[in-house]
């Protein structure tokens, strides 16, 4: 028991260290190479808080635990809108920028939708994890445009975070040790977190899925909650409420497809019929909160956050009931 717990804490540990390292490695790597630092925004440090979630579904798919994949995503977006935008929003109620409630939060909402449709076979093809990448890649192509054109707050404040990392320039030594640890942090964390969780279960007598779709989504989830909890201390709005937006479009996209281009991602009746609704009632919570109703600014305010964090509550207490 020791063991497993241990497997699961050094794990989550791993993963949030590698993910840090591995993001300010590629965005010096991107710095070097001259790439523009919104296109680092868009990729490196938007999508740098879901590796932990990438990493453990790939692996969980190669070690033959499906439950824990799709657990994995499902659990994490709906971690990401009940618990962690709800933490946020305590803190300070969260301002939301119009172009993210016309833009990309309808994609969220059809991506869901699409997500959920593909899953009622019980199966994401192979097929359907290239649909689902090359979705992943139109998104950032679109959203490379938009942003020179005249990018969202969320895109620019990124970007300019992304940018400053490294204002002083790395060294060669330091960038390659960067990347390379957090690499291994990265694949090492994932391994122990699904060897340990997937154990625990076993141990307790609870179902793969809810052992993805609890402990490790919130393991996973660490990187946005510190993100998001830290853009509502700094008044950074956008960045708080992009963050939630973006990763729960990158799980959806990248995380359910490119494990299903390694294998055929198997998906439970029970996931289908009780935790992708829940994931879509989460996302579709969030437009009469975020958007503008007749003069009122689009907000989250602290009540709200509080019901969201409440719900997410209620649905984990749930899942564990015996």
């Amino acid at each position: 028991m020791l063991l497993y717990v241990t497997a699961v804490v050094l794990g989550t540990v791993a993963l949030v260290w590698g993910a840090d390292r591995f993001v300010d490695g590629a965005a010096a790597l991107a710095q070097r190479l001259g790439v523009s630092p919104i296109i680092i925004g868009l990729t490196v440090v938007s999508f740098g808080t879901s590796l932990p979630e990438l990493l453990v579904s790939v692996s969980a798919t190669v070690m033959g635990h499906p439950d824990v994949a799709v657990g994995n995503v499902v659990g994490s977006n709906i971690a990401n809108i009940g618990l962690i935008l709800g933490a946020a929003s305590l803190f300070r109620p969260l301002m939301v920028h119009g172009s993210l409630v016309h833009r990309e939060y309808p994609l969220l909402i059809g991506v869901s939708v699409l997500a959920w449709l593909m899953a009622r076979n019980g199966t994401f093809s192979r097929f359907e994890g290239l649909l689902l990448v090359a979705g992943l890649a139109l998104f950032v192509a679109w959203m490379t445009v938009t942003a020179k054109q005249g990018a969202p707050e969320v895109l620019l404040k990124e970007a300019s975070r992304a940018g400053g990392v490294f204002e002083e320039g790395p060294s060669s030594a330091k960038l390659v040790f960067s990347l390379l640890a957090g690499l291994i942090g990265l694949t090492a964390g994932s391994r122990f977190l699904v060897w340990g969780g997937v154990a625990l279960a076993r141990t307790f007598g609870v179902s793969e899925l809810v052992i993805g779709l609890t402990l490790v989504a919130l393991g996973t989830s660490l990187p946005e909650l510190a993100t998001s909890v830290a853009g509502a201390i700094k008044k950074q709005d956008d960045i708080a409420v992009g963050n939630v937006v973006g990763s729960n479009l990158f799980n959806t996209l990248a995380i359910l497809g490119i494990p299903s281009l390694i294998r055929p991602l198997q998906v439970s009746a029970e996931a289908f019929h009780r935790d992708f609704p829940v994931m879509l009632f989460a996302t579709l919570v969030l437009w009469p909160v975020c958007r503008s109703w007749r003069g009122r600014q689009g907000r989250v305010n602290r009540l709200e956050g509080g019901a969201l964090v409440a719900g997410y509550l209620v649905y984990v207490g749930i899942l564990l009931k015996p």
